[in-house]
């Protein structure tokens, strides 16, 4: 019994630590982001930035649409 409450701290610690770490990475890319979008004078490296991120995430979903109907027979989601 006392085993399985230690356990249980342990993956609370842990999974407590990795979100506050990706939280702060995120926060801070966020930030980044924000600031070179709004405050920069050039609106072409504003398109480019902004372009950018939209085609990554395009990607991103495109790969997850691939993954997903590898694993799924959805004729819906998956129809080309």
């Amino acid at each position: 019994m006392y085993r399985f409450f230690v356990m249980l701290l342990l993956i609370l610690i842990l999974i407590t630590t990795c979100s506050g770490c990706s939280y702060f990475a995120f926060k801070t890319t966020t930030k980044v982001i924000e600031e070179v979008t709004e405050e920069d004078v050039n609106p072409e490296k504003k398109k480019k930035i902004l372009k950018n991120k939209k085609e990554k995430e395009e990607k991103q979903n495109e790969r997850a649409r691939e993954f997903y109907c590898s694993k799924v027979n959805d004729p819906i989601k998956c129809a080309v």
